[in-house]
């Protein structure tokens, strides 16, 4: 469900929606618009706010410069390129060479293995790229042309380049600035599907092509999941929208791919709960019971034969009632899609499918 060029200024999100993916409360977001002109609504025949998509990221910038200290009187104005460009000179500039994509059309994440839902893995540990290819914000993955808008110096092709970098040279610093500093830059949709999912992606390849040894891969792997839960905290600890459970089923034991899933909720507002991996229909279904859950985002990343994915996937879809929907990703989800949907399990090829059903789930 990636947004449509004209899509973006088209108003269409009433204000719960609003909070639930910037973190601005209600009576604050108000006031941002009325004593500061952050944004203008348009409203509906009833009366309603409705904002557009760019009012979202406009908003979602304005509360990462002001959690930084910057008075909203002093920025509220300002447009996407100069709130980014005051994002970028909060964190020092990664090193390296200025451009020059990681991605190419014949990798990993080309739009071929994308429709085909094919998340990319690591044979050391496992655990790269295992949902389907990515992400929030209409913006699809790297190797499908996301729509971006980020300053020359933090070009998502830099962000990748410097990545790639810091992973042959074992430096984690250097890796860990990378990521928070992109985190800081960068829309949600971007770090997911830009940057996240092409870079992980690339270190398979790196590691089946030998081009980096194992001990590489687990210290790079280290670092994005230590940032994928910081950034899991730092997103849901403002949530107060529906819940949403993300795992993987018994004998699926990676789990990036549902790392990934519940950032692209929590920044769609989603009250985000991580499970882990290798757990048990019974085990899930109760969890989505006691909490409430909305939604379960789950990642199956093996499909070899004689795998029981579609017996645990079916099992948690007869534990559930039917208003709890269950949504899956990966090749050894996509292996059974049809039997999936044919018994009410929602197979998503893409991160962006999943940021539009969460979007339709959580109107």
């Amino acid at each position: 469900m990636t947004a449509q060029p004209n899509s973006l200024h088209a108003p269409q999100y009433p204000i719960r929606v609003v909070v639930r993916r910037t973190g601005i409360n209600a009576s604050v977001l108000r006031a941002w618009e009325r004593r500061y002109g952050a944004v203008e609504p348009d409203r509906s025949d009833g009366g309603q706010r409705l904002y557009s998509e760019a009012d979202i990221r406009k908003l979602t910038l304005l509360r990462k410069v002001v959690d930084l200290g910057f008075p909203i009187g002093q920025v509220a104005e300002s447009d996407e390129d100069s709130l980014r460009e005051l994002l970028l000179r909060s964190r020092p500039s990664p090193e390296g060479p200025q451009a020059g994509s990681v991605s190419s059309a014949e990798g990993p994440l080309s739009p071929a293995s994308a429709q085909r839902g094919v998340g990319v893995e690591s044979p050391v540990s496992g655990q790269v790229g295992d949902l389907s290819s990515a992400t929030p914000d209409g913006v699809t993955g790297a190797a499908s042309g996301p729509e971006v808008a980020v300053h020359q110096c933090g070009s998502l092709d830099r962000f990748l380049k410097v990545g790639i970098e810091a992973v042959h040279e074992m430096d984690t610093r250097k890796l860990d600035d990378l990521l928070h500093r992109a985190s800081l830059t960068l829309t949600s949709g971007e770090l997911t599907d830009g940057l996240l999912v092409p870079l992980l992606a690339r270190i398979g390849l790196l590691w089946r092509q030998g081009e980096v040894g194992p001990a590489s891969e687990h210290i790079a792997s280290g670092v994005v999941r230590r940032f994928l839960d910081g950034l899991l905290d730092r997103l849901g600890g403002r949530s107060q929208g529906p819940v949403l459970l993300t795992g993987t089923p018994a004998g699926q034991r990676h789990e990036f791919g549902a790392l990934l899933a519940g950032v692209v909720a929590a920044a769609e507002g989603w009250n985000v709960i991580t499970l882990g991996a290798d757990l048990p229909a019974a085990e899930i279904a109760e969890v989505a019971r006691r909490k409430g859950a909305r939604a379960i985002a789950m990642s199956a990343l093996h499909p070899e034969p004689g795998s029981h994915v579609l017996d645990e996937l079916l099992e948690l879809r007869g534990r559930l009632p039917a208003q709890v929907e269950v949504l899956v990703g990966g090749p050894a989800a996509y292996r059974f899609r049809h039997e999936l949907d044919e018994n009410g399990v929602l197979y998503l090829q893409d991160m962006d499918g999943l940021r539009g059903r969460l979007r339709v789930l959580g109107a």
